[in-house]
């Protein structure tokens, strides 16, 4: 089995090695799935805000559990064969509850996922209020998720860089690096210089970049490249964009009794979605007169 065919992880772990910088577009259900894989992205990103936010109608502030996010990523899995980058917040316990995590998204067709270091229940990187889980603790987890992986590509995430510092964020890169990590994400460091940085303090690992809507604006994407970037996540700008366009036409609708022209067809929408191969592959399953004349005598 060729790596370009084979393992979605073994193909974002190749793509993480070699060539330009992966962006991953952020999706959470099959429909963005499908859209994203036909705009030519190479990987999707699951966000755990975004899951609460579609799912459960609440903020990011840890609301969203392991089943929620299982289930959100089955969706996902069934409109794209492109690698997924699925957010696993803090592994949603203690070790062993990271290491069962890992065991659960690689077997519902994750081909990443990302660990963060903040104490359970955890935040919006982007909010007020985090706290971080002791390194010792964030470490288990971990080397927990590590050891019951089979091809799963392991993210450490820290958001040590907001509330307690860049030495401190470093330290936790590299204590990270030590055990096993594949590659290191500092939540809110979206510019070339602290990316080297982190690149610097990981032993050369691949950083992970959040371009989140949510924060500040990210440096140029060749820029980060250069400094190290090898996949960068676009978490939430195409549901923002999403909700901007439902809101918009849910008040024309209320406001003049009647939708507002779409920048989607209903027929772009079924095309998108294999309506014409389904309805030729039921023309040729269809049982025929002959088939119906036999059955009736």
């Amino acid at each position: 089995m060729s790596v370009q065919n084979g393992y979605p992880a073994d193909r974002l772990r190749a793509r993480m090695t070699a060539g330009p910088a992966v962006i991953a577009a952020g999706c959470h259900d099959a429909l963005g799935a499908r859209l994203a894989t036909a705009a030519g992205f190479e990987a999707v990103h699951l966000s755990g805000a975004m899951v609460g936010a579609t799912s459960l109608g609440l903020p990011d502030l840890g609301f969203t559990g392991a089943s929620d996010m299982l289930e959100a990523l089955r969706r996902v899995v069934a409109g794209t064969s492109l690698p997924i980058v699925a957010d696993a917040d803090t592994g949603y316990g203690d070790p062993v509850q990271a290491a069962e995590t890992a065991r659960r998204y690689e077997r519902a067709g994750a081909a990443a996922l990302h660990l963060e270091d903040q104490v359970t229940p955890k935040r919006c990187g982007h909010m007020a209020g985090i706290r971080l889980e002791e390194l010792p603790v964030a470490v288990a987890r971990l080397r927990a998720a590590i050891d019951a992986r089979e091809r799963l590509v392991i993210i450490a995430r820290t958001d040590a860089l907001r509330v307690a510092g860049p030495s401190e964020a470093l330290r936790r890169v590299s204590a990270f690096a030590a055990a096993g990590a594949d590659a290191v994400m500092v939540e809110g460091a979206v510019d070339a210089a602290t990316v080297r940085d982190v690149r610097e303090a990981a032993g050369g690992l691949p950083v992970v970049v959040n371009c989140s809507a949510a924060g500040p604006p990210a440096d140029p994407l060749d820029e980060l490249a250069r400094a190290g970037t090898r996949l960068a996540l676009f978490p939430v700008a195409a549901a923002l964009a999403g909700a901007g366009a439902m809101r918009e036409t849910y008040r024309r609708i209320r406001a003049d009794g009647r939708a507002p022209d779409p920048s989607m067809t209903w027929t772009e929408l079924n095309d998108l979605l294999g309506l014409p191969g389904l309805a030729a592959q039921e023309a040729r399953w269809r049982p025929g007169p002959d088939a119906a004349a036999k059955e009736s005598s």
